[in-house]
């Protein structure tokens, strides 16, 4: 039996939501909250399978109480059931723990369908929350070019991605600051970009950082 925590401050989804669990004969709900506090006030030795949690709730912030509930019970899985589709909400909560992600306009049989396979070790987006991660994806800079950079260049770019100025840059690396800006207009046509800040997204995405000295 899938033991469910269902987390929403309106009590109609939340009834609701305990109705469609429950109607599943291998599911049971095992508590409900109305809020951040109550969903911490649950008994420690309670550990769910699975807990379905709200993102916006009275007192707090879902994804930081998935966290927290995560903590508290290791083996509990965190699915977030919201209306928000946002890719970068979508992303962050996938970061930061959640195991799925649903919209609560998903049909009911998708839901219950959902929250199964969670507790059985899936990972399940809803098809509109889906859609946002594929979006998100694809505004991602392309680091992969990245490797055509030598480790001179990687060091520039890494300062420039920490926020210097080509005279800070010059002064680090006792060069002058036309050998950086040199340097930097090879870089951008060896990464196929036209400006110093689409390299800078580059460097910044692909985990770049000052310090990397030539070798």
């Amino acid at each position: 039996m899938i033991g469910v925590v269902v987390v929403d401050d309106h009590p109609v989804v939340l009834a609701g939501l305990s109705a469609l669990v429950e109607a599943d004969p291998g599911m049971q709900v095992t508590a409900v909250a109305g809020s951040v506090t109550e969903a911490l006030a649950l008994p420690a030795d309670l550990a769910p399978d699975v807990c379905v949690l709200d993102l916006h709730l009275p007192d707090g912030d879902g994804v930081a109480l998935g966290r927290a509930l995560r903590e508290r019970w290791p083996s509990t899985r965190v699915v977030v059931l919201t209306m928000t589709r946002e890719p970068a909400t979508v992303l962050r909560s996938l970061a930061e723990g959640a195991d799925s992600y649903l919209l609560k306009d998903a049909p009911p049989d998708e839901l219950v369908g959902a929250i199964r396979a969670t507790a059985a070790g899936a990972v399940v987006l809803s098809s509109g929350a889906s859609s946002s991660v594929r979006l998100a994806a694809r505004s991602l800079p392309d680091v992969d070019g990245l490797a055509a950079l030598d480790a001179r260049d990687r060091e520039i770019l890494g300062l420039l991605a920490e926020g210097l100025g080509t005279h800070q840059v010059a002064a680090r690396l006792f060069l002058a600051p036309k050998t950086i800006r040199n340097r930097v207009s090879e870089m951008l046509a060896k990464l196929g970009v036209e400006t110093r800040d689409e390299a800078i997204r580059m460097a910044q995405a692909g985990g770049l950082a000052g310090g990397e000295g030539p070798t």
